[in-house]
């Protein structure tokens, strides 16, 4: 049987670049009824502050916003420019699933690294050149999301 990479992947968040964290949260509180959200992480590993918020649905968000201007998401913000920024999906193991993304012109947006948010675990980017989006791979098959109870606004 073929194996196939989706075998062994988990939908965990879709990226949205925020200015802020607390603009983004009330954003996307308002507009979309978001209001449960994890802690923020303050990843200075990967130059930015990240929170995810969990739908009624149960669909995940992940708002990300630079720490600084030499933040990987800084022009992001500054051009309006994939906004919508990546689609993450928890794995087994990232170097397993590195294979077959690269015989499907994905290319790695640099190597792995660490993730606060992930209590350290590993995580890369890879870019679909096929299709012209991101994806991220995140090597924490044991790893779920910690939201807080609601809190009323």
């Amino acid at each position: 049987s073929i194996h196939m990479i989706s075998d062994n992947m988990r939908f965990d968040h879709l990226g949205v670049v925020v200015p802020d964290l607390q603009i983004g949260r009330n954003h996307f509180s308002k507009i979309y009824g978001i209001n449960s959200w994890t802690d923020e992480f303050f990843d200075e590993l990967n130059g930015v502050y990240v929170q995810f918020g969990q739908s009624k649905d149960k669909f995940c968000y992940e708002l990300i916003a630079p720490i600084d201007n030499k933040s990987p998401v800084y022009n992001v913000l500054s051009k309006k420019k994939n906004i919508l920024n990546h689609i993450a999906y928890i794995v087994d193991a990232i170097d397993v699933c590195s294979e077959e993304l690269l015989s499907n012109k994905f290319v790695p947006l640099g190597k792995p690294n660490k993730a606060v948010a992930y209590s350290l675990q590993r995580v890369q980017f890879f870019y679909s050149k096929e299709f012209g989006y991101i994806l991220e791979l995140i090597e924490a098959p044991n790893f779920y999301h910690n939201y807080n109870p609601q809190t009323p606004t």
